[in-house]
């Protein structure tokens, strides 16, 4: 398994927003996607949240970047959300 790690941020009056279509648009597809394992998201703070988006391996990561910049690119003007890398590499241990 191939993981990217990011700090999610975005001003507080647009979290409501900001979740509602996380979990109707980008939820499903990343379900849906053949690339992706899945997401884990923490919150961090008020309108901070850090994101491991896990992948099959490298390649899936690679594959899926044109999918995740479109997912992205709108959550980013709708709600001026920040996309923030932090890491990314093979997985190490997971249990």
């Amino acid at each position: 398994m191939y993981s990217k790690v990011y700090w999610i941020s975005c001003d507080p009056e647009h979290v409501d927003g900001l979740m509602q279509h996380y979990d109707s648009v980008v939820k499903p597809a990343i379900q849906s996607s053949q690339h992706h394992v899945g997401h884990h998201m923490m919150e961090a703070g008020d309108g901070k949240w850090l994101l491991v988006s896990n992948y099959h391996d490298h390649a899936a990561a690679t594959a899926a970047t044109d999918m995740v910049q479109q997912i992205v690119n709108p959550m980013a003007e709708q709600f001026g959300m920040m996309l923030d890398p932090v890491a990314e590499g093979e997985v190490l241990h997971s249990f």
